[in-house]
């Protein structure tokens, strides 16, 4: 029940997208009326500038933070990486399909990466280690935001206890989801890349 209940919590928080508010506070309009109309931070970054980004970032990082302290509260007496963990994939969920703008969100980057740093910082490093590897060898944010899940899930599937094996497979799953377009862009050659060697 606790599990249900955090997710929901996070969903709540994730339905707040940042981006939107910035982007309304900023142009006067809404992020999804500017460049690709993602609701996330690159899109904020090349439709709005750097300071929006950040505020963006800040911002999504803000809402993973404060699903995770409300859940932490409410269940102190359940493992506390766990409810980190939950709260933080329901967040995902809320940015990615806000039932407010018809279950049409953003990419869920950040509070991935929240999810995997709250869960166990040790992996959250061995993931941004492969990200990096995947930056630097391919140019493609998309495809090292999968890698790194996808190393997250090893990691977690050899140190951690089975349930959050759960869910390092909810990210693993939510990535591939928000980078699907742009990995099958990759596939057909119609994507740029985000970083030239």
């Amino acid at each position: 029940m606790w599990r249900f209940a955090c997710l929901l919590i996070g969903y709540g928080f994730g339905n707040v997208l940042f981006a939107d508010i910035v982007a309304r506070l900023r142009a006067r309009t809404s992020i999804f009326e500017l460049g690709n109309g993602n609701p996330g931070m690159a899109n904020t970054a090349r439709s709005l500038g750097k300071n929006a980004a950040l505020a963006c970032l800040a911002g999504d990082i803000l809402k993973s933070v404060a699903a995770v302290l409300v859940c932490c509260l409410l269940f102190p007496d359940e493992v506390a990486s766990l409810v980190r963990g939950w709260a933080c994939v329901g967040a995902t969920l809320g940015h990615d399909f806000p039932v407010w703008h018809g279950f049409k969100g953003g990419k869920g980057v950040t509070t991935l990466s929240s999810a995997i740093v709250l869960i166990d910082w040790r992996g959250a490093l061995v993931a941004a280690l492969v990200a990096a590897a995947t930056i630097f060898l391919s140019g493609y944010l998309s495809i090292a935001a999968v890698a790194a899940a996808g190393a997250f899930a090893v990691w977690t599937a050899v140190m951690l206890p089975r349930e959050a094996l759960v869910l390092a497979g909810f990210i693993l799953a939510l990535a591939l989801m928000g980078q699907w377009t742009n990995l099958r862009g990759i596939g057909d050659g119609t994507a740029k890349r985000d970083f030239s060697r």
